[in-house]
């Protein structure tokens, strides 16, 4: 059993936030990011995270929210906060250190049932992720369906093309090609050959993982809407607590 089957097994465990802390609505990423488009502004939704079982580690001395205010000065369309506590140490307490900034929130997690997401929500996320390579078509649809009563955004991620096959795209949805393998936690890298199998497919896409911020390829712009960043902001930026 992979890292990531163990956390959807222990899934059942986590505590629910069930006390509302919401401190305002839910804000469109999907807007957000065609905002930054229309802008001329290459769409990057900046990701925090404390450690993955991948090798990253938060580099020491950095604080949750000069961070989140540096990523408001890079523009970024909106900010992904892992929140799975065991082996990510994350926390939905992170995305409320975040709701300040104004941008929309992306709670990155493995999603498998609605408790989860009412959690995500009652801390202020406005966006969640789901991922087509773990998720059946059932449960898949039922979560996006809790999802958008919230009046809350789906990213819906895959990396394995079979698994594509079950995506619907919606008016709430966001399709993500995420170049890590989350059996294996390697990169591995098929990026042209998903640009044919999505090309035609309607609805905001995503290139995820082991990108350099200021660095993307002009190519891979044409081709995709945003660009979720974690480990590259991490490591290059100076706020500390």
């Amino acid at each position: 059993m992979s890292i990531v089957q163990s956390i959807y097994s222990e899934n059942a465990e986590r505590v629910p936030i069930i006390e509302n802390r919401r401190v305002r609505d839910t804000i469109s990423l999907r807007k957000s990011i065609a905002e930054k488009r229309s802008s001329g502004i290459t769409p990057v939704i900046g990701e925090f995270k404390r450690s993955s079982p991948s090798g990253f580690h938060l580099p020491e001395g950095i604080g949750l929210a000069p961070y989140f205010r540096k990523l408001a000065e890079l523009k970024v369309a909106g900010i992904s906060v892992l929140t799975e506590p065991k082996h990510f140490l994350g926390s939905y307490s992170d995305i409320m250190e975040a709701h300040s900034i104004g941008l929309p929130i992306l709670a990155k997690d493995f999603i498998s049932n609605v408790q989860m997401i009412r959690s995500a929500y009652n801390s202020g996320a406005d966006a969640i992720l789901l991922i087509l390579d773990f998720l059946s078509k059932d449960e898949l649809n039922n979560l996006l369906d809790f999802a958008n009563k919230l009046e809350m955004e789906s990213l819906v991620e895959f990396h394995d093309p079979r698994f594509l096959v079950n995506y619907e795209p919606c008016d709430s949805c966001m399709l993500g090609y995420n170049r890590r393998n989350l059996n294996t936690m390697m990169i591995e890298d098929n990026t042209m050959e998903i640009i044919d199998l999505i090309h035609g497919i309607p609805g905001p896409k995503i290139l995820e993982s082991g990108l350099k911020y200021g660095s993307i390829d002009r190519n891979l712009e044409r081709e995709f809407d945003g660009f979720l960043i974690g480990t590259s902001l991490l490591e290059g930026q100076e706020a500390k607590r």
